[in-house]
């Protein structure tokens, strides 16, 4: 039986011209309070690329609705330490980036070298963060390798060491950016691990701290035993994954299968 924390996960897919602005009501009673919210993100930009991106400017207005409804920034980790940095009077909420697109990390060159592009995703999240410290700080970053993370191959391993000194998290989006409901089961492996040993290519030891994976489609096979599979997949001596993020309202709990958690 798997373990599943049944945490309401939201998947936040901003479509160009079917989704609304987020809006906000008055933060419940203790007692009413059920799951956490988890906003998916794709690209960032002006002028917005594409059916699941939208402007820099909705990104930051989406911070400021949140701030103001009373949510605290949250990551994957803090799932497993109780969320014990969530203050009493907020609630918290997860903001992730899926598949590693260059609007949402990306250098631009000045005089005194590279820096990071102050109309990336990052930096529009750092700057809110940073004049908003009651909101907290944190969002993960989930890195397909079916393209070059972040675009701008020289930077790859700088950016990639730069979020996890930055504070934030990295996850596993596979290697080939797969759909588990269409591979079939013995390709499961290389999709996970084939990515790992990218990320440890550049990463080094730090590879350990990346432990969660996004479902490509954010789908995962009905079958039996699905989750025990990729609970069981290890690299470098260690559970591969530990958390798992589905599109359906749910975050599988893998580590507790393995008896890791």
């Amino acid at each position: 039986m798997s373990l599943i924390l049944l945490l309401s996960l939201v998947s936040w897919v901003p479509a160009t011209g079917t989704t609304t602005c987020l809006d906000h009501t008055e933060v419940p009673p203790e007692e009413n309070r059920t799951g956490i919210p988890v906003l998916m993100y794709h690209h960032v930009s002006d002028p917005v690329n594409g059916y699941y991106g939208i402007s820099t400017g909705r990104l930051y207005r989406d911070l400021m609705l949140l701030d103001e409804a009373g949510f605290y920034l949250i990551m994957p980790s803090d799932l497993e330490n109780g969320l014990i940095q969530v203050p009493s009077s907020r609630r918290p909420v997860m903001i992730t980036f899926d598949d590693g697109w260059q609007d949402n990390f990306n250098f631009i060159h000045t005089g005194d070298g590279w820096e990071i592009d102050p109309s990336c995703a990052l930096a529009i999240l750092e700057e809110y963060c940073s004049e908003n410290p009651d909101f907290g700080h944190g969002a993960t970053f989930f890195i397909s390798w079916d393209k070059v993370p972040f675009g701008q191959e020289q930077h790859v391993t700088d950016k990639l060491n730069l979020l996890l000194d930055m504070g934030y998290e990295i996850g596993n989006h596979t290697d080939r950016h797969g759909d588990f409901t269409r591979l079939p089961r013995s390709k499961w492996s290389d999709s996970v691990l084939l990515a790992m040993d990218k990320f440890h290519r550049r990463l080094g030891l730090r590879t350990q701290q990346i432990s969660t994976i996004a479902y490509p489609g954010g789908r995962l096979p009905r079958d039996a035993g699905a989750e025990e599979y990729l609970a069981g997949l290890n690299f470098m001596g260690q559970s591969a994954l530990r958390l798992g993020f589905l599109a359906n309202g749910s975050i599988s709990s893998m580590g507790g299968m393995c008896g890791s958690l």
